[in-house]
């Protein structure tokens, strides 16, 4: 039996293939949640082609269906550069305004990607305004100032813009909370197809597309019923009349 088993099992495995791979845990999760929310049955594994990344298999037959539906929710996003990413190792001096564009933008790419980890956030953009420092300039130095720009799920933000606020000035030297101005963007769920959504059968609810498949069920169990009473009372009435015949008998 333990070959036919393992035999099954590798059929099983065969008839899943990876629709995305090369991911990070907490991408990976998305992307599965995602497929969930669209009837889509999925699986997460360890990508065994990526040292410490996971890929996310679905049944041969659901792969058109996830691809759509992995595009319309933009995932895998790609990943936000981090200050580490920014910085060009490739140049041996950089210069002090390079340096400085590539700090802002390492910094906005850290914000995003804290942001992104909120559950319930789609996405996140933030753009820094930082001045660079000038020493020898007289006055005031210039203020610095953020915008972010959230696409969330559902009709409240995860977030209060206020929370946004003390993060991202939290997260940024100089920058006031009162300076950041935030932007939350709902994006509704995505319509389930017609033949998917719910249509009630008496007490019973199923999909539109399998009502009528559930109708033509009911009704088939509703006359096989009626038969077996019909025969039962034909069968009583066929023993009651052999025992009234017993009876009659001298």
């Amino acid at each position: 039996m333990r070959p036919v088993f393992a035999a099954l099992l590798l059929a099983t495995a065969a008839c899943e293939v990876p629709v995305a791979a090369g991911l990070d845990e907490g991408d990976a999760n998305r992307i599965v949640v995602a497929l969930d929310h669209a009837e889509i049955e999925a699986g997460k594994e360890v990508d065994p082609y990526a040292e410490g990344k996971f890929r996310v298999l679905v049944a041969r037959d659901d792969v058109s269906r996830a691809l759509v539906a992995m595009r319309d929710e933009e995932l895998p996003r790609p990943r936000p550069r981090g200050v580490l990413d920014a910085i060009d190792k490739s140049a041996l001096v950089p210069s002090p305004q390079a340096e400085h564009a590539q700090m802002v933008a390492g910094l906005a790419g850290d914000l995003e990607r804290t942001l992104e980890g909120v559950d319930g956030v789609l996405s996140a953009r933030v753009h820094l305004n930082l001045p660079a420092a000038e020493p020898l300039r007289d006055g005031p130095a210039a203020r610095a100032t953020a915008s972010v720009l959230l696409e969330h799920r559902g009709s409240t933000p995860p977030l209060t813009p206020e929370a946004v606020q003390r993060l991202v000035a939290g997260g940024v030297g100089g920058l006031t909370a009162g300076d950041v101005s935030v932007i939350a963007v709902s994006r509704a769920a995505p319509a389930l197809p017609h033949e998917r959504q719910l249509a009630r059968v008496g007490p019973i609810a199923v999909a539109r597309g399998s009502s009528r498949t559930l109708q033509v069920a009911l009704a088939g169990l509703i006359a096989l019923v009626a038969a077996l009473c019909v025969t039962i009372l034909a069968l009583y009435a066929r023993l009651a009349r052999a025992r009234a015949e017993a009876t009659e008998k001298p």
